[in-house]
């Protein structure tokens, strides 16, 4: 292995050499793309990040191409073309890529060999009652139960760490940019069983990282209050996440969701869920871990159980910092009967994917009394640090024709934010009908469970520092 690995090294010098001839015969024109792509665009203050990257890259291939080819001259980096070096940088790119994707094999690997380890020689009997989704969610359960035995852990428990986690008060340390998870939609994409459309669903939503492995809630709706989902609106009205969730190898999906029967005995299960959610590009797997040119991705997940298949749609936001908005209407403005009012977020590298932070439906804006402040349905975004957030409101006109509601857009707008590490950053998205004060809490996320307890927050998101 190691001889061929020599000779491989061997032979990417003799490349290199050859294209160094070629060099001066030939002009080479443009930018360094990425492999199989054109430039990536990216903003100009990242213009010396990008730079130092590529040059560490660069370090990086000839260490590595000296150190497995000691028998051949010694490629100098001060001495390589243009030419070479950009050559140099795509096969570092390459071979980090497969890298990652080795590791991430193997992680993988090692997950489902823990899952899969020998039962106890004395089993308990098991409920003829339950079905395969019974037993591997409680497989899962018993797992994650098992692995955090010495943590005080309660599998039901919702996690304490709250957003805003760093906003007035960094702590050196304790926060970074991390990866995080971007969860955009989930809904019912396919009912069996003999269930008919439409549903009354209740039950709850959840996402878990490997900060705390608590529930952070997505959705959760009790029987009393289940949400109508139709054939032509399957998805769920989110209500969270409360907080990034952090990626790091990989996070957890929860699904524990019923169907409202007549009565409670007739209530069906609809998905039992308790899934290890992997990142969907291979690269990204391993941002965290020094790959810089990874990019945020998205990726439609099925998950199947019980009497329905679920799809999850969500991404991958690298290098990433916490942002919670805050929407208030101001003095001397109000929101209009007979508008429906509809806010979402975005981030710029993934635009086309919108997080729903509320759609009012037929219903005004809802309001709290004593701000003004707008309830949304959902707060927490994630942006990549180097990227930008986007805030659109859309004012729909409610018209009746035929006896059939429809919308006609009214006013659009949209308002743009540069991340900050922490503190906040405050704007103006005027409606036309009224006027909206965006303010965006900013936080890098946590790198660990503290010892020592959590950095709570005591303020709202739209609060001042002290």
């Amino acid at each position: 292995m190691e001889a061929e690995t020599e000779t491989g090294a061997a032979g990417a010098k003799r490349q290199l050499r050859t294209e160094s001839n070629e060099a001066g015969r030939k002009k080479v024109a443009g930018p360094v793309t990425a492999a199989g792509g054109t430039k990536t665009e990216i903003p100009s203050m990242l213009e010396a990040s990008f730079k130092l990257i590529e040059h560490a890259r660069l370090k990086s291939a000839v260490a590595r191409l000296n150190k497995a080819n000691p028998g051949a001259p010694p490629l100098v980096l001060e001495a390589l073309t243009e030419q070479e070096r950009a050559t140099l940088v795509e096969e570092e790119k390459e071979f980090m890529r497969k890298v990652s994707a080795e590791n991430s094999k193997r992680r993988l690997a090692q997950y489902e060999a823990e899952l899969a380890q020998d039962p106890p020689e004395e089993e308990e009997e098991e409920d003829p009652g339950k079905d395969e989704w019974d037993k591997r969610y409680g497989c899962f359960r018993q797992h994650l139960e098992e692995k955090r035995a010495n943590q005080n852990f309660s599998f039901e428990a919702i996690t304490r760490i709250p957003a805003m986690c760093f906003t007035d008060k960094p702590i050196p340390g304790h926060d970074s940019y991390r990866p995080s998870v971007q969860i955009f939609t989930v809904k019912v994409a396919e009912i069996n069983g003999g269930l008919c459309w439409p549903l009354d669903v209740f039950g709850m939503i959840a996402v878990r990282d490997k900060l705390d492995y608590s529930r952070n809630i997505i959705f959760s709706r009790t029987r009393d209050n289940p949400q109508t989902l139709t054939q032509q609106d399957p998805y769920f009205l989110l209500t969270g996440p409360t907080r990034a969730p952090v990626y790091r190898r990989y996070v957890y999906f929860e699904a524990v969701l019923k169907v409202k029967g007549t009565t409670e005995s007739e209530d069906r299960d609809l998905s039992l869920l308790f899934e290890c959610y992997i990142c969907c590009v291979a690269p990204n797997l391993c941002a965290n871990e020094g790959d810089c040119s990874s990019k945020s991705c998205v990726a439609s997940t099925l998950y199947s159980s019980k009497l329905s298949t679920l799809e999850l749609q969500c991404g991958l936001v690298v290098s990433s910092v916490e942002a919670t908005i805050t929407l208030r209407i101001l003095e001397g403005s109000s929101w209009p009967d007979g508008f429906r009012g509809q806010f979402t977020a975005c981030i710029g590298s993934v635009s086309h994917m919108k997080v729903l932070l509320l759609d009012s439906g037929e219903e005004k804006a809802p309001v709290v009394a004593a701000d003004s402040t707008v309830e949304l349905s959902r707060r927490v975004v994630s942006v990549e640090s180097f990227g930008q957030l986007i805030v659109h409101g859309v004012v729909h006109g409610v018209i009746f024709r035929g006896g059939n509601q429809q919308g006609q857009v009214f006013a659009e707008k949209k308002k743009s934010f540069a991340p900050l590490a922490a503190g906040r950053s405050r704007g103006l998205l005027d409606l036309d009908v009224c006027k909206l004060e965006v303010t965006i809490a900013w936080s890098r996320l946590l790198k660990y469970y503290p010892d020592d307890g959590l950095p709570l927050t005591n303020g709202s998101a739209g609060a001042d520092s002290s």
